[in-house]
């Protein structure tokens, strides 16, 4: 999508997407007399990691900060740059832009609930000013304040009604996507689509849904990444808003047990036994160890820079953790819980997700920014490098099939692998920012957590066609535990 406007008007805001690549933000070039440093350590624990420490972005994955924020500041149409930029924020941005000559086609997840009215002042003061943005600033510049923030995001919006404000803004009118949902989306029932329940883990929202019961669970603060014991008697959820994880009971929705991660814990993952579970922690660098019976932390292991997710092999003798900071995946041990190995990943950069084949002997690397690398496990050698959707996303091999699924949070479609091929075989379009990925037991449907459209998208892995969509009750859902499909 190309628009036929001045540059200073295709320029849109998006903080980054998620999650936690460390970085050094640099004061260089921020005005002298107003120094952000809460607004910084927020950009460097939330927005690095895809908008980069410069400001520069990924050209095609994620919009540079430099230049374009400050121009979309100072905007005076429609609802003003001011306002317009709180929205984007709080409520994400779901549409096709052109920055700089490149598209961006996808999604901006929506932070409001994950980051508190300061944050997101001193956030986007930060960005506002920095990367020489400053010296576009109309003086004195007044900055974002908490009670401001609240004012202005006091809607119940989604990203698309923010990118409506955008057009609304320079002048346009909404396009009709040339990429639609097959029109056979509810060509099958929710019951004919889950053989067994599924967990939809709703980070905005702080919700567990549990289908097809459509049962809700409250509480789960920030809930991100979830997981589920062999039995299906219990999950274990990350909490994206306070550094704890829970445990749940899958019959009632009742929280067992709340515990201390240390840190903001991402990937979850149960052992094939059910006795542990990991919680993996990027800024302590280090994966936690849960003690699924008792109910408790029982040891840190200290995994390497910036670890993100994690899989065991099928007998539970090895864990495989991805350093996003590394560039490398971490193995350990299970009989000792001691780190016993660190294999580089040449070609994926930063690898985010992970899944192993079902003969032990590949795992399936997902990056941050649109790649999917197969890593032969005895070798040590990354086979090939797959260009994908852009953005990160969950990744499943399907049971019983030759195929391997992942999702692109900043994009609108899913790709389909061929494991025996090594042949990126088909995407297709689910809705925008496709993230968790999970199969049924048994391989015969696959199920995609729509981040920006807040429903699940569920696909025949036998004709890869959509068969449903089922709209959630909760907002931005993030990942998915699937009982057999670990």
């Amino acid at each position: 999508m190309c628009y036929q406007k001045p540059t200073i008007f295709l320029k849109p805001l998006a903080i980054a997407i998620l999650l936690g690549l460390q970085a050094n933000v640099t004061h260089a070039e921020q005005d002298n007399s107003q120094n952000f440093d809460d607004g910084a350590q927020v950009y460097k624990s939330y927005c690095a990691a895809c908008h980069q420490m410069d400001g520069s972005g990924v050209p095609g994955s994620f919009p540079p900060q430099k230049g374009h924020a400050v121009e979309m500041f100072n905007l005076e149409t429609g609802i003003t740059g001011r306002q317009y930029l709180v929205k984007v924020v709080n409520y994400g941005l779901t549409g096709s832009i052109e920055v700089n000559g490149i598209d961006y086609s996808g999604n901006m997840p929506a932070w409001k609930g994950a980051l508190s009215d300061q944050q997101i002042a001193d956030v986007l003061n930060f960005i506002v000013t920095s990367f020489g943005n400053d010296n576009q600033l109309q003086k004195p510049f007044l900055p974002y304040t908490a009670n401001e923030i609240n004012a202005i995001a006091n809607e119940d919006i989604s990203g698309t009604d923010v990118y409506k404000l955008r057009l609304s803004m320079i002048g346009q009118k909404p396009s009709i996507s040339a990429n639609k949902v097959p029109d056979n989306s509810y060509a099958l029932t929710l019951d004919e689509t889950l053989p067994s329940p599924i967990y939809v883990a709703a980070q905005n929202s702080s919700q567990i849904e549990k289908l097809p019961s459509l049962q809700v669970w409250e509480g789960v603060k920030g809930a991100h990444y979830d997981a589920i014991t062999p039995d299906g008697s219990r999950l274990l959820v990350s909490g994206f808003k306070t550094g704890q994880v829970y445990i749940i009971d899958t019959d009632s929705g009742k929280i067992l047990a709340n515990l201390a991660a240390g840190d903001i814990a991402q990937g979850v993952k149960i052992s094939p036994n059910g006795k542990l579970g990991f919680a993996v922690v990027p800024k302590q660098h280090s994966v936690t160890v849960i003690d699924m019976e008792k109910m408790k932390v029982i040891k840190k292991i200290k995994v390497g820079k910036e670890p993100h997710n994690t899989v065991f092999n099928a007998d539970g003798s090895k864990a495989f953790v991805t350093l996003q900071g590394a560039g490398a995946i971490a193995v350990i041990n299970m009989q000792s819980l001691i780190k016993e190995n660190e294999i580089s990943t040449p070609g994926i950069k930063t690898p985010h997700n992970i899944d192993i084949s079902r003969d032990d002997k590949r795992l399936w690397l997902r990056d941050f920014t649109g790649k999917v690398g197969v890593l032969d496990i005895a070798s040590e050698k990354v086979l090939k490098v797959f260009k994908v959707g852009t953005g990160h996303g969950g990744i499943d091999v399907i049971p019983n099939s030759h195929l391997v699924v992942t999702g692109a949070i900043s994009d609108s479609t899913i790709s389909i692998i061929d494991t025996d091929k090594l042949k990126l075989v088909h995407t297709i379009d689910v809705g925008a920012g496709p993230h968790g990925v999970r199969a049924s037991a048994d391989g015969r449907f696959i199920f995609v957590s729509v981040t920006g459209e807040n429903k699940i998208a569920i696909i025949d892995s036998t004709t890869l066609t959509v068969v449903r969509e089922q709209p959630i009750n909760g907002r931005f859902p993030f990942w998915i535990a699937v009982q057999g499909n670990p």
